[in-house]
């Protein structure tokens, strides 16, 4: 593979400045002094988007990291470690217990509890990331978790199943959404060399708290009752998230900075650094290639991302391993994403990111594809799900690290947001279709429709991501040639 140049998209040396002292940066000055984020040329896929999305700006970040940027990564990471796993990562918990209380429901009707949580996670984006760029990234992610904890509390006085879509699914994502996108966008804003760390310690938190919350939340079903646990994780929630959004806040720096070099430029913004766009002008980003096909790629594999999260353990029962051994296999799995989210993070600090974003997109397809496929034993659906976990971990935590690279870090709550919506419609789809598929296999019960089915949309995934690396290698080869006519002109 032809390895391109470890600088990331949208990073430039070259910078206007208004001392002369300062015309000619170098790579030390780089690396003592500042970080520097390329405003992209214009193209002609991209000339009429909102100025705010499509742009990088050359933004210059005087003080990377310090403690202030090191608090919002640990805010980020304890609300990841929450907010995805009542209908996610600790969901097959609840799911199995919903079974027994509600004796009329099957798996179909029950896993379609945390689908709707998962997708108005997601599906709420396009509002949530609006809201947080425009009243502030605290306050959002602060409103999330408070609606996050009355969702479980109201959802452990539910007597119907319909009760706990509204409760845990539809309330509770909408809390979630409101605490995730401030959460996810905010280390960009203090972090430009060393994004792909800062993002991949902070969405390691979603493996941290599937370790600890899945055994916590096992136990507590085993000494209290499941409603008492959904109160005591309605506890949990207001202190973990509620505290970690005190940590969380824009950079400053990165809004005076961008102001700072457009008075430089002489120019005049679109709109002030202040000022929103409208949810209709902030549609128009997907008009730009790049950013439509990952959002088309964010739709095809979150159908099939959470049916393995969903079904490998019951998978594990069926092939004749018992439930703890089931549980195992489902832990390490989230031990392995998030060790998956670091690792691969700060391998994306030293490779091109599209390159590390792409091959962690086929490897997770194929962890499901073929080895999850072919499982007969505890060893080969471990290391189906350890693979799996692992770089669709790093899948996760790469993908908001090129969105900051591509479309700059001005409005990326919102930018996020938007893509991220798409992916909504895929996890409302995957795990009900896979307990359908399931389903219709009786009484021959079969989990190849399941297994194909969530690979068959993970490759389908990578084959978008595929396309935007494409676009995204073509967009990075104008940026350079637009650079070396600067310098000839100059």
């Amino acid at each position: 593979m032809n390895i391109e140049s470890p600088t990331p998209t949208g990073v430039d040396q070259v910078i206007p400045q208004k001392s002369a002292a300062s015309t000619s940066p170098t790579a030390g000055n780089l690396s003592s002094a500042a970080t520097i984020v390329n405003q992209p040329p214009p193209s002609s896929a991209s000339a009429n988007l909102p100025r705010s999305m499509t742009e990088g700006s050359p933004l210059l970040l005087r003080h990377e990291g310090g403690l202030q940027a090191w608090l919002v990564v640990l805010g980020s990471f304890l609300i990841h470690s929450f907010v995805f796993a009542p209908t996610e990562y600790i969901f097959g918990i609840f799911e199995h217990h919903y079974l027994t209380i509600f004796p009329e429901s099957n798996p179909s009707s029950i896993a379609f509890v945390g689908s709707v949580g998962s997708a108005v996670t997601y599906l709420a984006g396009f509002l949530a990331g609006i809201v947080a760029d425009r009243f502030g990234f605290r306050l959002t992610a602060m409103t999330g978790s408070v609606v996050m904890t009355v969702a479980l509390i109201l959802a452990s006085f539910s007597t119907q199943v319909w009760h706990l879509y509204l409760t845990q699914g539809v309330l509770f994502g909408i809390g979630a959404s409101l605490a995730y996108y401030p959460a996810i966008a905010a280390p960009s804003h203090y972090f430009s060399r060393k994004r792909g760390l800062a993002t991949g310690i902070a969405v390691s938190g979603v493996g941290a708290g599937g370790l600890i919350l899945a055994p916590l939340t096992n136990a507590l079903i085993g000494h209290v009752d499941i409603y008492w646990t959904l109160r005591i994780l309605a506890f949990i929630c207001f202190v973990l998230c509620g505290g970690a959004s005190l940590l969380i806040s824009e950079s400053k720096e990165h809004y005076a900075a961008k102001e700072s070099i457009e008075d430089d430029m002489d120019e005049k913004p679109e709109a002030s650094i202040g000022e929103d766009k409208s949810f209709f002008e902030a549609l128009k980003v997907y008009k730009d290639p790049q950013f439509l096909s990952l959002s088309i790629a964010e739709l095809a594999a979150s159908i099939g991302f959470l049916i393995p999260l969903y079904y490998m353990q019951t998978y594990a029962v069926f092939i004749g391993l018992s439930t703890e051994k089931g549980a195992l296999i489902l832990g390490l799995t989230s031990g392995a994403s998030l060790t998956g989210r670091i690792i691969l993070g700060l391998i994306s600090d030293y490779v091109p990111n599209s390159s590390a974003l792409l091959f962690c997109s086929w490897a997770t397809a194929l962890a499901i594809v073929v080895l999850w496929t072919i499982a007969r034993s505890f060893g080969m659906l471990l290391l189906s799900g350890l693979i799996f976990g692992f770089f669709g971990g790093g899948y996760l935590s790469l993908v908001p690290v090129a969105v900051a690279d591509s479309f700059g870090t001005m409005q990326m709550a919102s930018t996020i947001g938007l893509m991220y919506a798409a992916g909504g419609l895929g996890m409302l789809a995957g795990a009900p279709l896979a307990g359908f598929l399931l389903d219709i296999t009786k009484p021959n019960i079969s989990y190849l429709p399941v297994t194909l089915t969530a690979g068959g949309t993970l490759v389908l995934g990578a084959v978008c991501v595929t396309t935007w690396f494409l676009f995204n290698r073509r967009a990075r080869r104008a940026r350079k040639a637009a650079a070396a006519l600067r310098a000839d002109s100059s």
